[in-house]
């Protein structure tokens, strides 16, 4: 039987800073966390596999000079997946003419990114994304990170110079976990870019928002591999109803009453994120979930 990961979407939830700030807000992680495997395994590597097939272009992209670190990758991804007992006798099969970072992405749940050091910057040399959170991948290939986040406001003053320090400082013993979060109306796996600007759905009420909208929550890890030198950014998404967040009380408060205090020019970014909030917010006071007083004070 395979082993259940025991982290869900709401227990990556996190207050923001007051006043807000971009942050990157990474935690020491445990690598027995570092790929997580479930019960949806089979069934997303599926439409993973599918999504490739359909959409290669959009997904997969490497350069020559990231296929020593897609080796070391690959040879880390096979000896933490072998610990699991249905997959002590996983293999990476990569045919002719494919990418390495194609068949390590075949094998996993998460999307995978490798950076490179460059004079120019950390850059994005190798990455296989199916499912991204709203951004349009090929716009990002071969990019440095500062290129990569131009569409996020105040990354210029609030992350730019930390991150870049970040990326040179993180060491091959030391790997970190981070998250991200988004409020979606689309269940699937893979949000195309457009979703983070669509109107809201017109069926979707205050009657039926706890059973129609999402948590998605990304769960970031980074390494740096020692052989290669290069830096592995994973991506995991979880989700859940916000029906089920509300099962965590705190969490749920912690939740809306971070977004609430966005700035102005964060909420046009996360467009989507903050409707679905205010409608999240109008059932979580008309329900008992929360109220003003502690949305406010949390």
């Amino acid at each position: 039987m395979l082993k259940h990961s025991s982290i869900s979407a709401a227990d990556l939830i996190s207050p923001d800073p007051h006043p807000f700030k971009w942050r990157m807000g990474v935690k020491p992680l445990n690598l027995e966390q570092w790929l997580l495997v479930d019960q949806e395994r089979d069934t997303d590597l599926e439409e993973i596999g599918q999504l490739i097939d359909d959409y290669r272009d959009e997904i997969i992209y490497c350069e020559p000079s990231a296929y020593e670190g897609c080796d070391e990758l690959s040879i880390e991804v096979l000896q933490h997946l072998q610990q699991i007992h249905d997959l002590k006798t996983l293999k990476i099969d990569q045919q002719e003419g494919q990418a390495p970072i194609e068949a390590i992405r075949r094998v996993v749940q998460e999307d995978l990114c490798l950076l490179e050091r460059r004079p120019e910057g950390w850059t994005m040399t190798a990455c296989a994304v199916a499912i991204p959170t709203q951004w349009d991948v090929p716009s990002k290939y071969g990019k440095t990170l500062d290129v990569i986040h131009e569409p996020v406001p105040r990354y210029d003053t609030d992350l730019s110079q930390p991150m870049g320090t970040f990326f040179d400082r993180l060491r091959p013993e030391a790997p970190v976990w981070r998250a991200n979060r988004t409020l979606t109306d689309d269940p699937n796996l893979r949000l195309a870019p457009q979703r983070r600007h669509h109107p809201m759905r017109d069926d979707i009420s205050i009657n039926n928002v706890a059973d129609r909208v999402w948590l998605r929550v990304e769960y970031q890890t980074l390494r740096r591999l020692p052989q290669s030198d290069v830096i592995i950014f994973t991506i995991r998404i979880l989700r859940q109803k916000i029906a089920s967040v509300a099962d965590h009380p705190e969490t749920l408060i912690q939740l809306l009453s971070s977004l609430a205090k966005l700035p102005s020019e964060v909420r046009s970014y996360k467009d989507s994120t903050w409707r679905h909030a205010q409608l999240i917010r109008e059932w979580a006071l008309s329900t008992g979930q929360a109220t003003e007083e502690e949305l406010n004070e949390s």
